[in-house]
């Protein structure tokens, strides 16, 4: 007889349970035997007198109180009360079920709460009295109270853990970069600049285009130091690395080299603009202006010499870097204050 009124599958008994609790939040009714006879009655779209009259009350947007539902459950649903009854019983362990298997994938804290609303379900299972369904259910929204607590908690300390997590992230990411950043300058370190070389090189690799160095270093720099002090000789560092990020590019990088020596990656360009681009960097830092703050007098052009190279496909970078050092000190060793590319010295 049951399964002749009944004759829904589980999945469809879990879809009009769902609209039943919607339609009781709705119209904010106790979530009691009672109201959820009369709502899971309506989902279910059987008893049309039902139907037509719940229909009628939101039409006229009629406060549908509990006082109204009791009603409703006396007037079409009170023959099959005992039915309906485990009907209930039957929703309850539904519900449950899903509410449990969640609860065991929340955490250990939960599982008590779990093993709770299971026994309940078994006790729901084994009863038709409408007395009796009424005491369980009380206990399963107090038990109810407590999961939705608890998973709360479990929430705020997930959220803490998160942010925990992120503030970590941030700061392992600046000790990171830190790593690879000259605290002087604010360019790139060796360490840094091994990374940016890597990738350099495997971009020229994949797309099969040139990429070149430029090598710089300050002429005289020893001599800036010892007749103006170590901190002019800082500013010196830090105004030339200034200049380098004002000229590079898109994809170009600049480092400092050690001491007082830089270096410019430039993907993507070849040895003849490489060449163009040290020299804008030399004349704009042999035009600068320098003054000591301290007493105000005027102290001379800084210059710096330069050398580039040209990546040759198949050789280590080293090599590169080499060539480009060899050039530098060509530079170095024949006036200073000039650019000298890897094929002067084949030249010269």
């Amino acid at each position: 007889m049951l399964d002749n009124l009944y004759p829904e599958s589980v999945e469809e008994s879990g879809k009009f349970l769902r609209l039943t609790l919607q339609s009781i939040s709705k119209h904010e009714l106790p979530y009691n035997p009672i109201t959820y006879a009369v709502w899971y009655e309506y989902a279910t779209g059987r008893n049309e007198q039902l139907i037509q009259h719940i229909q009628t009350l939101e039409k006229d947007k009629v406060d549908v109180s509990f006082e109204i539902v009791l009603t409703l459950f006396r007037t079409f649903i009170a023959d099959s009360q005992m039915l309906l009854t485990e009907k209930k019983a039957r929703e309850f362990q539904t519900i449950l079920g899903q509410m449990t298997e969640q609860l065991g994938n929340s955490g250990s804290k939960l599982d008590d709460r779990g093993n709770t609303l299971k026994k309940y379900a078994r006790k729901l299972d084994q009863t038709t009295s409408l007395e009796a369904v009424s005491i369980i259910a009380k206990n399963i929204v107090s038990e109810t109270e407590a999961v939705v607590a608890s998973g709360q908690t479990l929430k705020k300390q997930m959220d803490a853990t998160t942010s925990e997590i992120d503030t970590l992230k941030k700061e392992l990411e600046g000790i990171k970069q830190a790593a690879k950043t000259d605290m002087l300058t604010g360019l790139l370190n060796r360490r840094g600049l091994d990374e940016t070389l890597s990738n350099a090189l495997e971009n020229s690799l994949d797309n099969n285009k040139p990429f070149s160095i430029i090598l710089a270093d300050i002429d005289h720099f020893k001599k800036v130091n010892d007749s103006h002090g170590h901190l002019i000789g800082d500013n010196v560092l830090k105004m030339l690395a200034k200049l380098l990020k004002e000229h590079i590019k898109g994809k170009d990088i600049a480092a400092r080299f050690g001491g007082e020596e830089f270096i410019m990656v430039l993907p993507d360009t070849p040895l003849k603009g490489a060449y163009v681009l040290a020299e804008q960097i030399r004349m704009s830092l042999r035009n600068m202006k320098w003054t000591s703050k301290s007493s105000g007098k005027s102290i001379d052009a800084i210059t710096i010499s330069l050398g580039v190279a040209q990546y040759k496909t198949g050789e280590p970078v080293k090599s590169m870097i080499q060539r480009a050092d060899n050039a530098l000190y060509f530079a170095k060793g024949n006036g200073r204050n000039k650019t000298v590319t890897e094929l002067d010295i084949q030249e010269a």
